[in-house]
């Protein structure tokens, strides 16, 4: 519980918080690569190629380009929108969402969500937003 003499003294600059979130979220999100998962839920792996191997390296990360696109679109007080791919990289929601991919017949992509609604997102944020609100941490 929070103390209220704390409380009373409490003058948040939202500006600021939000963009502690926005950094917060693009860093979670680029994180998703290296778990090779999302909230707590591991991606399905890469199938067994060819010649029998699974492909090495981490999944999804070849050129780093579709993590290296995720950004903080925009950023208020109100709301922080974030995205990822670009012209590009025009398969980032093919692979976040999972779906029809590829030339011509083309194939079922697997989700492998790396950005969205995440609980560990939330408490990531509401742990920073604590620490500088009433620890004046600037972590």
């Amino acid at each position: 519980m929070i103390p209220e003499k704390e409380l009373k003294n409490l003058q948040p600059n939202f500006k600021e918080l939000a963009g502690m979130a926005a950094a917060t979220g693009v860093s979670y999100f680029k994180d998703s690569f290296r778990r090779k998962g999302f909230d707590g839920k591991k991606w399905e792996p890469a199938k067994v190629d060819q010649s029998g191997k699974r492909r090495k390296g981490s999944l999804m990360v070849q050129s780093a380009a579709l993590m290296n696109s995720i950004r903080a679109a925009s950023v208020s007080e109100e709301e922080i929108t974030w995205s990822a791919g670009n012209e590009k990289v025009a398969y980032a929601e093919v692979h976040n969402e999972g779906g029809k991919s590829g030339r011509g017949k083309g194939f079922q992509m697997p989700q492998r969500q790396f950005m969205g609604h995440a609980e560990e997102l939330e408490e990531k944020i509401t742990e920073r937003f604590k620490k500088k609100l009433f620890k004046g941490n600037n972590t």
